[in-house]
């Protein structure tokens, strides 16, 4: 069995990597480590499945397009997501990221996968302020009709999740069907002792 130690020269080199190139670096290393360890083998299929479709709203997508160099107030570069929240709202503060970004940071907060068909390349600043205890209560248009939603909002300034998108961002989830990538797990064993 080979094991391998973590040197403060991948440390470096990490650390000089954008969020989301670390993001993939620590995904590598753990399929390796898995592989390593349990002789896992996996592959990957495509299955049409339910999915959200991030598109553009009838007015017109309302983002900001990054401008290269830009430097941040809050001392972090491009391609950060920064999020504070209180009992009520939330505000996740997006700083030079491509639509791909938010459509993964909302496939976590939905439940469902997002496909983003804005056609928007580039990478954009912007921030959506939302309400936090009601965000995923709301209904897509095109879902289950028994999905209701609550009657009144706390925060007049902290709309519901979906209600932000649209109308912070002119953007639009919704409700469909389409290709997912899956893992299937061909073969795993129990890891060796140490």
């Amino acid at each position: 069995m080979s094991t391998r130690k973590w040197t403060p020269r991948q440390s470096t080199a990490m650390q000089k990597l954008s969020p989301h190139d670390q993001n993939l670096a620590r995904q590598q290393m753990l399929r390796t480590l898995l592989a390593d360890r349990l002789k896992l083998t996996i592959h990957r299929e495509s299955k049409e499945l339910p999915v959200y479709l991030l598109v553009v709203g009838k007015n017109g997508q309302k983002l900001q397009e990054a401008k290269p160099g830009a430097i941040y107030p809050n001392g972090l570069g491009p391609g950060y997501m920064t999020s504070s929240s209180n009992a009520v709202a939330e505000t996740m503060t997006f700083q030079a990221v491509p639509i791909s970004r938010l459509a993964t940071i909302l496939e976590g907060r939905l439940g469902r996968p997002i496909l983003d068909r804005t056609g928007i390349t580039g990478n954009y600043d912007f921030t959506l302020k939302f309400s936090t205890d009601r965000a995923q209560t709301q209904s897509v248009p095109g879902d289950s009709p028994n999905t209701q939603p609550p009657p009144y909002q706390i925060d007049p300034d902290a709309p519901f999740l979906l209600t932000a998108i649209q109308q912070q961002l002119g953007l639009k989830l919704e409700s469909g069907k389409g290709p997912v990538e899956v893992i299937v797990i061909d073969h795993v064993e129990r890891p060796s002792g140490n």
